[in-house]
C-alpha cells in the first residue's frame, strides 16, 4: 500500500513540475512539452509522454489554443477547440489528403474523448466521414494502403461483430456539416458533441450517461458555438435533444 501511494505522489510531483516550468502568458507546441516532460523524465517513451499531455489536459492544468498550441490554464477566456490526433489518424489524414485533394472528408477518433470522458476509451476506432459519391473509392484506397481493418458503413452489430485492433470505419458525411478552416479535415467541436450522440456506431463505444458531462466539460474548455451545433443537430434529427442538453448546462451554470 505503501508502495502505491508513493508511485502516485511521484507522479503528480512530476505532474506539477511541467506546470511550475511552463510560462504563463506562453504558447508551447507539442514537440516543446515532450521536450519539458522528457527533462524531469528522460526514460519515458513518446508515448507516455503523449499520454501525460493528455492527463494534464483532463485535468485542466494545460489548454489548447489551436493547432499545436498549448498553454497553461491561468482562469483565461476558453480557447478554440483542435484536436490532438494519433499518429495513425495524421497518417490516414495525410494519405487521403493527398490521393483525393478535392474529396470533402472530416476524420474523428474514439480517443478524443477521453479528455471529456471518465471512464477512458482504451480501444480506439478511427472515423473518415466522406461525401457521399466518394465513400466507397476511399474505402477501397485504405485498404488497398495497408489499413489493416476497413469497415465500409458497418451497423453498430456488424461494428461490434468485426472491430479489431487499428480499425478503420468509413461512413457518409452529413451534408452541411461544420468543418474546421485553419486545420482541414480536423472535426470541428461542435460537430464530434452532435456526432456522438446522434451516431449509433459512436455512442456504442462509450457510456452515453457520461454525455452531459462531457458537454459540460467541453463548454468549459473551448469556445462552442450553441448555434452552429444546434443547426447541424437538426440536419441530423438531434435538435430537441441535443437543445436541451446545452439549456439544462446553461441553467444549471446560471444557478
Amino acid at each position: 500500500m505503501k508502495n502505491k501511494s508513493s508511485r502516485r505522489v511521484r507522479r503528480i510531483r512530476r505532474y506539477d513540475y511541467i506546470v511550475d516550468c511552463l510560462e504563463k502568458e506562453r504558447t508551447y507546441s507539442h514537440k516543446e512539452l515532450i521536450a519539458l516532460i522528457k527533462r524531469a523524465k528522460p526514460h519515458l517513451a513518446d508515448s507516455s509522454c503523449r499520454w501525460t499531455i493528455d492527463r494534464l489536459i483532463r485535468e485542466g492544468k494545460v489548454r489548447r489554443k489551436g493547432y499545436d498550441a498549448y498553454s497553461p490554464v491561468n482562469g483565461d477566456a476558453p480557447g478554440e477547440y483542435c484536436p490532438c490526433y494519433s499518429d495513425e489518424a495524421r497518417k490516414a489524414m495525410k494519405d487521403l489528403s493527398d490521393r483525393f485533394p478535392d474529396v470533402a472528408f472530416t476524420v474523428f477518433e474514439t480517443t478524443l474523448l477521453n479528455e471529456f470522458l471518465n471512464h477512458l476509451i482504451a480501444r480506439n476506432t478511427i472515423f473518415v466521414q466522406v461525401e457521399k459519391e466518394s465513400g466507397i473509392f476511399v474505402f477501397r484506397y485504405l485498404r488497398e494502403k495497408g489499413y489493416g481493418n476497413v469497415l465500409y458503413k458497418p451497423s453498430e452489430n456488424d461494428l461490434a461483430l468485426y472491430w479489431s485492433k487499428g480499425c478503420v470505419v468509413v461512413t457518409d458525411l452529413v451534408s452541411e456539416a461544420p468543418m474546421g478552416v485553419a486545420v482541414p479535415h480536423a472535426i470541428t467541436l461542435e460537430k464530434m458533441l452532435v456526432d456522438i450522440f446522434a451516431d449509433k456506431r459512436i455512442s456504442s463505444l462509450y457510456g452515453k450517461g457520461e454525455y452531459p458531462d462531457v458537454i459540460e466539460q467541453a463548454k468549459g474548455r473551448y469556445l462552442l458555438d450553441g448555434r452552429r451545433m444546434l443547426r447541424y443537430a437538426r440536419r441530423r434529427n438531434r435538435h430537441e435533444e441535443i437543445g436541451a442538453y446545452l439549456e439544462r448546462r446553461n441553467e444549471e451554470t446560471a444557478g
